[in-house]
């Protein structure tokens, strides 16, 4: 049970070795596909050999919040900051914790 384990482990590694190689290889080719299509304007792109059509879409996402600059918004908004230092500590308190067990193999 522990070797089968063990195999099924290292398949998954491998696969995940090659999903990460594709990911950089779609990367790229996304990147030049989204060049021609900014340099040409095409807001869309229709394929006659797979039935479909490319779309290229432009979305804004907010950043991060890190504990530092949580720290540092409510310090300028609260004027103080004392007062955000004791407000991140109240919602660090509150935030829920999740654990997770996991198994993993160390080759000696």
């Amino acid at each position: 049970m522990i070797t089968a384990w063990k195999q099924v482990q290292e398949d998954t590694n491998k696969l995940k070795e090659q999903l990460r190689e594709r990911k950089v290889r779609q990367k790229a080719l996304e990147e030049v596909v989204m060049r021609i299509m900014k340099k040409h304007n095409l807001g869309t792109l229709d394929l006659k050999a797979s039935q479909g059509r490319l779309l290229y879409k432009k979305r804004q996402a907010k950043g991060g919040l890190t504990q530092k600059s949580l720290q540092t918004f409510l310090s300028e908004h609260l004027k103080s900051e004392e007062a955000g230092k004791k407000a991140v500590e109240f919602i660090d308190e509150k935030r829920g914790v999740k654990t997770m067990e996991t198994l993993a193999f160390e080759k000696l």
